[in-house]
């Protein structure tokens, strides 16, 4: 298993690619920070799609009932194995950092 800084030239390709690779999938959404602690925002829902605005700098993670968005990412990371994805981690502007992790 192995862990890749994604470039920010593949952002946008990436994310839209992702929803193949985890169709079916339950993600489940934290956001940790040091202002505003540990927060579950989803538990477990399926991803419905993600992408990368590069006009507006945000990332958009949209699963069943909400959309989560991402303004300003700094860093993305993604735990795979084989091309099977476990997890994402992005940091933003504000040095929180949204992990998304996949059942």
């Amino acid at each position: 298993m192995g862990v890749m800084v994604l470039p920010k030239s593949e952002w946008a390709a990436y994310f839209s690619r992702l929803r193949k690779k985890v169709e079916g999938k339950e993600i489940k959404i934290e956001v940790l920070g040091a202002t505003i602690g540990d927060q579950i925002l989803v538990r477990s829902a399926p991803l419905l799609g993600a992408t990368y605005e590069p006009k507006e700098d945000a990332l958009e993670i949209s699963v069943k009932g909400m959309t989560h968005v991402v303004d300003h990412p700094q860093k993305i990371s993604i735990q795979d194995d084989d091309g099977r994805v476990f997890a994402i981690e992005v940091i933003d502007a504000g040095d929180r950092h949204q992990l998304m992790t996949f059942a």
